[in-house]
């Protein structure tokens, strides 16, 4: 079990690695098959090798550029250490398929999260991987697969409604909701907005009272679902037992 573990987070390291590349290039509008090599942003010198190994290499240069000494935005080995440890969650309680299917969308959440928090928005191709995987995901385990659409539907209208009457939601988040509900269902949507509502407010509120931010101020919402959308794919089954067998 636990070598499976390990190859599961030594992958998600290395998948994490080029989900920096995706992050960086998205918003930017660069296209993600151009061959240029990474660089540092503050220098522009071509990052070699051994200098870009998932983690390890920020480690060993103590998170500044080899060339001119600048700091690497510790967003580059966060991203590469939650995809580890997302894939290797998944390794640890689903099978095989479950795990790719888990690998998939936990890519994608990494990817909309760091998206989200550079520019506000997240990239509809995140979306469309989240309700593509949870999609296949429910036909495979012989769930009805035609429910989760229709739940889908139901939850990106009732996002949809929400969004124009407080507009206290993008259409990011819109379509997002949308994706979530494929994938988790009714239940394990309404636990994802729970969790994500929860610690959207903890978080919001511990900012306002540093300073950081005020009343008019964007923050968003997306890493909240993504964070949401990954507890509720392990514990919103269980969460729901529990308060049935009470």
């Amino acid at each position: 079990m636990w070598l499976n573990a390990v190859i599961w987070f030594v992958l998600g390291l290395v998948v994490g690695s080029f989900l920096n590349v995706v992050i960086y290039r998205i918003p930017r509008k660069i296209k993600l098959h151009d061959p240029s090599r990474s660089f540092c942003p503050h220098c522009g010198a071509t990052i070699a090798w051994y200098d870009n190994i998932p983690l390890l290499s920020y480690l060993i240069l103590k998170g500044r550029c080899r060339n001119c000494g600048d700091p690497i935005s510790p967003g580059y080995p966060l991203v590469e250490l939650l995809t580890a440890l997302g894939f290797m969650a998944g390794g640890l309680v689903f099978d095989t398929l479950g795990a790719l299917f888990n690998a998939l969308v936990v890519a994608s959440l990494v990817v909309l999260t760091f998206i989200d928090l550079e520019t506000l928005t997240i990239p509809d191709t995140s979306v469309i991987i989240v309700l593509i995987a949870g999609l296949m995901w429910n036909v495979l385990k012989g769930e009805p697969w035609y429910l989760h659409l229709l739940t889908g539907a139901v939850v990106l209208v009732l996002a949809y409604l929400l969004a124009f009457f407080s507009k206290g939601l993008g259409m990011g988040d819109v379509k997002l909701l949308g994706a979530m509900g494929v994938l988790l269902g009714a239940y394990g949507t309404l636990f994802a907005v729970l969790v994500a509502s929860i610690v959207g407010s903890i978080v919001a509120l511990y900012l306002l009272a540093r300073k950081r931010v005020n009343m008019k101020t964007k923050i968003p919402f997306g890493p909240f679902l993504a964070l949401g959308t990954f507890v509720s794919l392990y514990l919103s089954e269980r969460f729901f037992a529990l308060l049935g067998g009470s």
